[in-house]
């Protein structure tokens, strides 16, 4: 009888999912927020970090309004820094600071403070974690690599020699800042060095055990015409930069040269889905409400944009985004497939109008023009049925997931819903705006614009 009882206590119970660390910003190199660790549903707040000052953004925000355009609340296309980001693995929790330019170690267990290693200058993105050490950029122009636990320096490099530096936000920094973070994968450490368009940039692959440009994989490239700031991702063969007001850039893994950019997108939020699709903001702050446009990565052409948004997160099969005051589950497969047939029978329908005006007693063209349209028509129509389900909720400053439950960080609030149907299940209180949230090890972290970070577990 009691084996019994116990079998089905076991059967009832939560099912069993791993703890799982988050050593790169937004998780992985694909920027995707998304972790399989599944948090229990209540939360609690077991401590909150307090910088005396808030980050210190790069970048000043946009004008309030566009007189031109005749919009208002202008989308940064530069706020990759807002918050102290963090990385987390085992009993570590990492972030940079923009404020005593340093990246810090804190205990996950209590908050407290571990060690704290200097730079010259802020650093702006949380470090990479791996194979027990830590990998940043900082405004004083170097990558470094450090211990995870001792904050002993291993290496730092610079691609070019020139020590200029210029006055910013109240600190010197480099003119050729690390501002992309340091993406590690393959054995390869990828970093770019760039502020100034009419200034060359550089993109580099060292070792990521010597810093140093040699061996496979490895690059040190110049870079004309370009500013790249905020996180680079990776597919399996391309780096992606982000430019902020310029489109992103596509390079090639192996070797760093330029394949091209990203039309129509721009701004420094980027993803990545597992199909290489890349999901980024607009390529202009004209339009007057926020939107995210998601492009084929391998032959860079656009495929549809999505009005009214600036988060989104992408599982193997899902796309979950927010649109004017409603947070949405698209099953995202077939509803891009449809809309890029969509697209291209549009495309399609405009030629054949304009081979009309000068044919208009074609029969057959007049017969296909409306063939496409009836297609077209039946697509619209079709869409509607991939939206599986919408609920009201606040705009996303932060956007993350873990197992099937979806974190939104709002302003002063950070909550909890089902990913399966949008039930809210939980949230809490935090200081100021949520934009970083990480899933790790039994931890719901929450970095805000006004220098916190509350763990709850």
């Amino acid at each position: 009888m009691k084996t019994r009882t116990l079998a089905l206590f076991l059967l009832a119970g939560p099912p069993f999912v791993h703890a799982e660390d988050w050593p790169t910003y937004r998780h992985d190199n694909r920027r995707s927020g998304v972790s399989e660790e599944q948090l229990p549903a209540q939360l609690k707040e077991a401590w909150v970090y307090k910088s005396p000052i808030p980050p210190q953004t790069a970048w000043s925000g946009p004008a309030k309004w566009d007189a031109y355009s005749g919009n208002k609340d202008l989308q940064s296309m530069r706020n990759f820094d807002p918050a102290f980001f963090v990385t987390s693995v085992g009993k570590d929790v990492y972030f940079g600071s923009s404020v005593d330019n340093a990246v810090h170690c804190l205990d996950a267990e209590t908050g407290k403070e571990r060690w704290a290693f200097f730079t010259d200058s802020a650093v702006r993105l949380p470090p990479t974690a791996t194979n027990g050490k830590l990998y940043f950029g900082s405004d004083d122009g170097y990558a470094y690599c450090i211990d995870a636990k001792s904050a002993k320096e291993i290496w730092r490099y610079r691609p070019i020699p020139d020590k200029r530096h210029t006055p910013s936000n109240g600190k010197l920094i480099s003119l050729w800042p690390c501002r992309t973070g340091v993406l590690v994968e393959g054995g390869n450490a990828y970093f770019g060095a760039s502020m100034l368009p009419w200034e060359a940039s550089y993109l580099c692959a060292v070792d990521a055990e010597t810093g140093k440009p040699e061996g496979d994989g490895s690059f040190q490239t110049r870079q004309t015409e370009v500013t790249l700031q905020g996180a680079l991702l990776a597919s399996s063969d391309s780096l992606y930069a982000p430019q902020g007001r310029a489109s992103p850039l596509v390079f090639e893994k192996i070797t760093g040269k330029r394949r091209g950019s990203i039309p129509e997108a721009g701004g420094t939020y980027c993803l990545l889905t597992e199909g290489d699709q890349l999901i980024s903001g607009p390529n202009n702050q004209k339009a007057k409400d926020q939107v995210l446009r998601v492009a084929d990565g391998g032959n860079r052409s656009h495929l549809l944009s999505f009005q009214g948004t600036n988060r989104m997160l992408v599982n193997k099969r899902f796309a979950y985004l927010h649109q004017g005051e409603n947070l949405t589950a698209l099953d995202r497969v077939p509803y891009v497939a449809l809309q890029n047939e969509k697209r291209q029978l549009l495309s399609k329908q405009a030629k054949i109008g304009k081979q009309l005006k000068s044919r208009k007693n074609d029969e057959a063209l007049k017969a296909q023009h409306a063939e496409i349209g009836k297609r077209v028509k039946e697509i619209t129509s079709l869409l509607a049925r991939f939206f599986k389900w919408k609920i009201q909720c606040v705009h996303p400053i932060g956007f993350a997931m873990g197992g099937n439950t979806l974190y939104v960080g709002g302003d002063g609030i950070v909550l909890a819903y089902d990913a399966s149907n949008g039930e809210k299940k939980w949230s809490a209180k935090i200081a100021g705006k949520g934009y970083g949230l990480v899933i790790s090890n039994g931890r719901l972290l929450v970095s805000t614009d006004k220098g916190y970070i509350h763990c709850f577990q």
